[in-house]
């Protein structure tokens, strides 16, 4: 249910017994028409009481006056005063001062006066006579009012800090006395129960909050209660649909109770136990091993994926830290690395991030495998590192095969040589015995056979290109788009006219090879749209395009342009969009076939990395 708290102000601390009035002086008002009788109250109530102060006065109406002027502890006062008697002047005094401790001594005593004067809520009732004793009893009688007055006011005064102090804290906060009603309920209570001011007060518990009993609330409240001991524990209450941290605090008096609302925290707290879940999870199925290090650089976590690479138990990495020297690591071709030039320091102590960082690794088995390692800092909201993330992967068999495939590209192209030598040996005395024929004779077989001639020999030197393109980009440069194109557009031999746009930016590349690249997208577009077309040159959010206004590309066409040998163009080798296919992947980049705005061919080259000028 609800939480709550009740505590008698004892509970909080000591009163001050200067607001008692141990050391205070007692102010006592004496007011009696007979001047002899207040100045013998001077004489004998300073003899009887240690500190006194007395104010006298003969008036009742003036003594009125002087109560808004003067702070007193106690009035004494006359019954018989004339025009005023001591009845009607205590009516007075309790407009001004409710709570002021009042003395009837007086003269004329009679068993209606005192009890009207009792009904009318006077302090204590004395007659005089009787000699000095009688003051001894007035100035014990003065003594007892004034200090339970004090000690009234000192526990109203310290009730009243301590409700400050609860309205001001920041959780809800209810008292319960020992009969479980409320003796005091917060600002922040009264929102949370959704209860108004006073509304709760004096009411009890169990019936304001009916749905509490027989729940976890009324078993941990009544359990503190009877052993005398503080409970916290969380629970819902359905009414209020609200989740309830609280702290209870029992007393012999009653329990206090603070109390918050935990329900939005308890589901960022589900939510986050779910999260730690799925991570957990995606780590130890992650196909990429995964070591995690603390600030310091020891390793404080691995999956099994990382402990199988690196051929050691989770122990065993846990004893270790990232730099230390049991790892036996080597460059990729197999030199150890000096400690001076540890590939991993500045992730550690500039917060930099690596990426794909080649090590050997010789592995407690004796076999050396080349890992591909990446780091990521990750700091807290103060900017403080706290974690350091490895990814660690075994790449040696894909550099077997790189390698293999780079040996392959090489007889390739010794292949594609070789066979174009040979070719065009006897293609160039084929040509000059067809030319010196035509200067004969002027044949039309002849001229079909220069043109297939003609052919033959583009088709070599694209076979070349195309063998050539396939090698990866190992060591690209900082090239502005614009001079890659120009270039290539003043070896292109057309009379179309061509648009760069403003904003082209600078581009990671192997220069000659993306002149290549243009080179074949703008024959491409002249073969297609003619001499009188126009290209143009466009960046785009992760890489640039090449448009035409020409007719385009049939949709159903679009699949096959980069197939090598295909082509919709009479006497197309088919094999310059395959050269500008092998570039793009060369380099790392992807390209897309598409339709301009103005119904052109349009390709979309990207994945291109863009270099700050």
């Amino acid at each position: 249910m609800v939480p709550g708290s009740t505590r008698n102000p004892s509970d909080y601390g000591p009163v001050d017994v200067d607001d008692v009035g141990g050391s205070v002086p007692i102010h006592v008002l004496h007011v009696d028409d007979d001047p002899a009788r207040v100045r013998l109250s001077e004489t004998f109530l300073d003899e009887h009481i240690d500190d006194v102060k007395v104010s006298t006065d003969t008036d009742p109406y003036e003594a009125l006056e002087r109560l808004d002027d003067i702070d007193v502890d106690c009035i004494v006062s006359d019954f018989d005063m004339g025009a005023m008697d001591g009845l009607e002047f205590l009516e007075s005094v309790r407009e001004r001062r409710p709570d002021l401790p009042f003395i009837l001594f007086t003269g004329k005593g009679s068993e209606d006066i005192a009890s009207e004067a009792i009904s009318a809520g006077v302090s204590e009732y004395l007659q005089k006579g009787g000699g000095p004793e009688k003051y001894a009893l007035l100035a014990n009688r003065i003594d007892n009012v004034v200090s339970q007055y004090r000690a009234e006011q000192a526990a109203e005064r310290y009730q009243e800090r301590v409700n400050t102090v609860y309205e001001r804290v920041t959780d809800a906060f209810f008292a319960l006395d020992a009969d479980w009603r409320f003796t005091f309920v917060n600002e922040r209570g009264r929102e949370l129960l959704d209860r108004e001011k006073g509304e709760l007060l004096g009411k009890n518990v169990w019936e304001e909050f009916p749905e509490a009993l027989n729940s976890q609330f009324e078993d941990e409240y009544r359990e503190a209660m009877t052993t005398q001991e503080a409970t916290t524990f969380e629970a819902y209450y359905p009414p209020l649909d609200t989740l309830f941290e609280v702290h209870a605090y029992p007393s012999e008096e009653g329990l206090s109770v603070f109390f918050r609302d935990a329900t939005d925290e308890n589901r960022i707290r589900r939510e986050l136990h779910r999260e730690k879940e799925l991570l957990e999870q995606v780590l130890e199925t992650s196909p990429v091993g995964i070591v995690v290090a603390d600030s310091e650089g020891e390793l404080v976590k691995a999956n099994q994926r990382a402990l199988d690479v690196l051929g050691l138990t989770e122990e065993e990495v846990k004893n270790r830290t990232y730099d230390s020297s049991e790892w036996q690591l080597t460059d990729e071709n197999g030199n150890p690395i000096p400690e001076e030039d540890y590939p991993f320091s500045d992730v550690f102590e500039r917060g930099v991030s690596k990426s794909d960082v080649r090590v050997g690794y010789d592995g407690p088995d004796g076999e050396w495998t080349l890992l591909s390692v990446s780091a990521a800092p990750i700091h807290s909201a103060d900017g403080d590192l706290e974690r350091v993330v490895f990814s660690v992967e075994d790449v040696t068999e894909m550099r077997e095969r790189q390698q293999e495939l780079e040996a392959q590209n090489e007889r390739l192209e010794e292949f594609a040589r070789t066979v174009a030598h040979e070719l065009r040996n006897p293609l160039d005395i084929a040509g000059v015995r067809v030319e010196l024929e035509r200067r004969e004779r002027d044949a039309e077989h002849l001229e079909e056979a220069a043109v297939a001639l003609g052919r033959m020999e583009d088709i070599i030197a694209d076979l070349l290109a195309l063998a050539e393109q396939g090698k990866v980009v190992d060591d690209p440069e900082p090239v502005p788009l614009e001079r890659a194109f120009e270039n290539a557009w003043s070896t292109a031999g057309t009379g179309a006219t061509y648009e760069l746009a403003d904003d082209l930016p600078t581009v990671l590349a192997d220069e000659s090879r993306l002149r290549e690249l243009f080179e074949n997208l703008v024959g491409n577009a002249v073969t297609h749209a003619g001499e009188d077309a126009t290209v143009r040159l466009l960046p785009t959010e992760d890489g640039f395009a090449v448009e035409d206004d020409g007719p385009g590309i049939p949709a159903s066409e679009r699949e096959r342009i980069f197939e090598t040998g295909f082509s919709t163009a009479e006497g197309g080798s088919g094999f310059g969009l395959s050269i500008v296919e092998r570039i793009a992947e060369a380099h790392g980049w992807t390209v897309d076939a598409t339709e301009a705005d103005d119904g052109g061919a349009r390709f979309e080259v990207g994945s291109v990395e863009f270099v700050e000028e």
